[in-house]
């Protein structure tokens, strides 16, 4: 039987170019097969063991660049724990500014109802249940794959009974005042060529059209006419200014804030 030192370093040689950190990643699956702690496995790295066949199975997908996080079906977001499968986007550690973003505002505005657009896996509408208990959050998908996700997370997040789900197409079915509207929608151009990564994730959830900014703009046409508060969107690093000068047609000016690696991620719309 092999060291798990001699089984990580191994492992970690076959995801060479396949990921950034392979022997992170590997001891990451290894943990997950032993139902091991990574503190664990980092301190018996000299003891011998059975290799376990889910191990040898999750390198195998990872090899044809499967997400890591679609193989363990978990995401961490604002250091929890989230359910993911191919259904949902993985969670970005860039959207927890737009959710901080949100929080920010809101407890200036002690605003109370909170629509999301395309709440995919449900971090977004789930954490700000968390952190507005009293506030009545709508989420929304046009997948109904998407939703059965979110619902997995908000009961395991303890969130359920402050969340609605809709399943439709933008605000179409939601009916009642909005007081901010939130999402990181689609914004990716169509014929974008994308990472190898991105291939297992939903198009649903990445292509925002021809441009890519076509969703973007009917959510703010959105937020203008049913005179919304405040907007809070993500975008991408390279839509600002079609963003501003669409704005501009509506005589209106966004606050644009920037991501970890200072691209331009997103902005807030006050109505």
């Amino acid at each position: 039987m092999p060291r798990i030192k001699e089984m990580i370093a191994e492992a970690s040689q076959v995801l060479q170019g396949i990921c950034e950190n392979p022997q992170k990643e590997v001891r990451t699956m290894l943990s997950h097969a032993l139902g091991k702690e990574l503190l664990w496995i980092m301190a018996h790295d000299d003891d011998t063991i059975e290799t376990p066949q889910d191990f040898l199975d999750h390198i195998e997908q990872r090899k044809k660049s499967v997400p890591l996080e679609y193989i363990l079906k978990q995401a961490s977001f604002y250091s929890r724990e989230f359910y993911v499968d191919e259904r949902v986007l993985i969670p970005r550690p860039e959207t927890e500014l737009l959710v901080d973003h949100v929080l920010g505002w809101v407890k200036e505005h002690q605003s109370l109802t909170i629509a999301e657009i395309g709440t995919g896996s449900g971090i977004i509408s789930i954490m700000l249940a968390h952190f507005l208990p009293q506030a009545r959050l709508i989420a929304v998908d046009l997948s109904k794959e998407a939703l059965e996700v979110a619902q997995i997370n908000a009961i395991k997040h303890g969130v359920s009974q402050n969340i609605t789900f809709v399943h439709g197409h933008l605000l179409d079915d939601v009916n009642v005042p909005i007081d901010v509207l939130v999402s990181n929608p689609p914004y990716i151009k169509k014929d974008a060529i994308l990472d190898k990564n991105l291939s297992y994730e939903p198009s649903l959830a990445l292509f925002g059209g021809e441009e890519g900014d076509e969703i973007l703009k009917e959510i703010i046409d959105i937020a203008h006419k049913r005179k919304i508060a405040l907007l809070a969107c993500e975008m991408g690093y390279d839509q600002r200014e079609k963003i501003t000068n669409y704005l501009h047609t509506l005589n209106a000016k966004a606050t644009f804030y920037k991501d970890y690696s200072d691209f331009d991620r997103g902005f807030l719309l006050e109505g």
